[in-house]
């Protein structure tokens, strides 16, 4: 059922994708060299899909980064579909921004080659204030005078009709791990306190 549900998922995502890169370019450009290829990395295996188009051009203009920011962004791997829809329910549900969770990070050059991703596996860390610290607060160079910093990390899967929520708990815990082990380790190393 997993494998099943995996593919889905990314086989809606490519979907996403590849009418999102549509609006901006030319008609027949837009193709998918790699569907559903398996990437390690050390704490999860990725399934990635690798999806292409050439920039339309009109008159006296060619769809440039900005453009394909527009018409793809917010990322489908983060809504899913419908895109605007969902995106309604996900903000009614929440409660809450994301932050730069779900958001993009990357640069567009000069000569205007560009470099995105979707900002997943995060973790914002906020100076705070503990009333268990009054008048004992610690400052050294490594954490700037903050004893205690509020700490969120974002990290999540895809729901689909054949989603089991304990599953997809479990997968979002296990995203979230490295993160979370890695403020942990920062923490320890540099003796601050988590807040709730």
């Amino acid at each position: 059922r997993e494998p099943v549900k995996n593919r889905a998922e990314n086989l809606m995502i490519v979907d996403l994708l590849r009418n999102d890169l549509s609006r901006v370019c030319k008609i027949g450009s837009v193709h998918v060299p790699r569907l559903m290829h398996i990437e390690s990395f050390a704490t999860v295996h990725q399934m990635v899909s690798t999806i292409r188009g050439t920039l339309e051009s009109h008159e006296n203009d060619t769809n440039n980064a900005i453009d394909v920011i527009s018409a793809c962004f917010p990322g489908g791997s983060m809504t899913g579909a419908p895109k605007l829809r969902t995106m309604d329910i996900l903000d009614e549900m929440e409660g809450v921004t994301r932050g730069p969770y779900s958001g993009s990070l990357g640069y567009i050059s000069l000569n205007g080659c560009m470099d995105m991703n979707i900002i997943i596996r995060t973790a914002v860390l906020t100076p705070c204030q503990d009333s268990r610290l009054s008048g004992n607060v610690k400052t050294n160079e490594n954490n700037e005078g903050h004893t205690c910093w509020q700490t969120s990390i974002g990290a999540g899967g895809a729901i689909t009709a054949l989603s089991e929520s304990d599953d997809e708990y479990e997968e979002m815990l296990l995203k979230a791990k490295a993160v979370k082990n890695a403020i942990q380790e920062w923490a320890n190393q540099v003796g601050v306190l988590q807040c709730k």
